[in-house]
């Protein structure tokens, strides 16, 4: 680990085995705390991983609650998803740790204090690692943001709408929620 002239800890990928839970990122080196989420996103969270294991159990694994994700060794990025799905084809063993693989698709549901530029560099990590599909869930504006690796566009729909969740699992959000 190296220091900044203010005694800043940088962090670099050798750190990653003494990297402690947390709410946090890795950006560049630099470690960006980030607030605790509030119930209404926990929620959000919940009703993805019900959805995704009640369709998806036996084909891959999910995961919730800020789930580390290796973006880049030099300089070190680490982010931190909020659901995550893995499936058997990309990982045949279920993985530990903080991830060094793309999952098939992230799911991150915005906070109040999430703002524009911070979500896109966010996406532009995940689509450079290889993530199929990103899935940004507003419920203050009540949006559903969708990146395809495959596709360079983004595609947008609101609670009303019906979108394809991964897989043929197709939903409405105003009829889970």
């Amino acid at each position: 680990m190296k220091t900044t002239l203010k005694n800043e800890k940088i962090f670099t990928y050798k750190d990653l085995h003494i990297l402690t839970d947390g709410n946090y990122e890795i950006i560049d080196g630099e470690k960006i705390d980030m607030a605790p989420t509030g119930f209404r996103h926990g929620k959000f969270e919940s009703i993805f991983s019900d959805l995704l294991n009640k369709h998806l159990k036996e084909k891959g694994y999910v995961a919730v609650g800020e789930i580390g994700i290796v973006i880049t060794r030099e300089p070190f990025r680490l982010r931190s998803a909020d659901v995550v799905y893995i499936s058997k084809d990309t990982s045949p063993e279920e993985p530990e740790g903080i991830l060094e693989i793309a999952p098939d698709l992230i799911i991150e549901i915005l906070s109040k204090d999430d703002c524009v530029w911070k979500m896109n560099d966010k996406v532009k990590d995940y689509l450079s690692i290889g993530v199929k599909k990103i899935i940004l869930v507003d419920s203050f504006t009540e949006l559903i943001t969708v990146y395809k690796y495959e596709k360079r566009e983004a595609l947008y729909y609101n609670f009303e709408e019906e979108f394809e969740l991964i897989n043929g699992i197709n939903i409405r959000m105003k009829e889970i929620l």
